[in-house]
């Protein structure tokens, strides 16, 4: 091999080995990446107003579990929050740090989303509700649903940009917070706050 091949061969894999960089750099989650994650900053003040409304909530749900050891027949709805109230509270949703957020984490926060969602269509079947209280638990299926299909959206697009992953986590992240102030109303009316 003379030194011109040598130089070609070396320059050619020195600009694939450049592409899948790029490629990794400017779309995280493409068929090029290595490491399919993507390095999410949520805004300081929007978690630290979630973070208050969290635990308010847990307060009067503390307080709402406690009482449910002593009655007969159980709440279903305060029964039912302790498996709900997780997803709420999932670290990359509370904290200000920045997360590491690759793709299982997609699938894992798909697969909780839907968890929920069933848990609350067992509240639609199993729960004596008024017809206020179960306009409000469908609203609040509904926007699991919505929040359900904008994760399974933003697992189709494998070829997305930086900037718009910025804006699809911080989308998913003010879906989460929405979906938390639907339940969070629908608890509140179901338990006549």
């Amino acid at each position: 091999m003379t030194n011109r091949t040598k130089r070609i061969i070396a320059g050619a894999i020195g600009l694939i080995i450049l592409y899948i960089l790029t490629m990794t750099w400017f779309y995280p989650y493409s068929i090029f990446s290595l490491h399919k994650s993507y390095a999410y900053k949520p805004d300081p003040v929007m978690v630290d107003g979630y973070l208050e409304d969290v635990e308010e909530f847990n307060d009067v749900f503390g307080k709402d579990l406690e009482e449910l050891e002593s009655e007969t027949p159980i709440d279903m709805t305060v029964e039912r929050t302790q498996y709900i109230l997780p997803l709420f509270e999932e670290e990359w949703l509370v904290s200000k740090n920045t997360h590491k957020m690759k793709e299982e984490d997609l699938e894992t926060m798909l697969f909780e989303v839907r968890n929920a969602r069933e848990t609350l269509l067992s509240l639609v079947e199993q729960g004596d509700y008024s017809k206020e209280q179960r306009g409000y638990l469908v609203l609040s299926i509904e926007s699991l649903l919505s929040l359900e299909e904008s994760i399974v959206d933003f697992q189709n697009s494998s070829f997305t940009s930086r900037k718009t992953l910025k804006m699809q986590y911080h989308n998913l992240h003010v879906g989460f917070m929405n979906n938390f102030m639907m339940y969070r109303t629908f608890y509140e009316v179901s338990e006549g706050m």
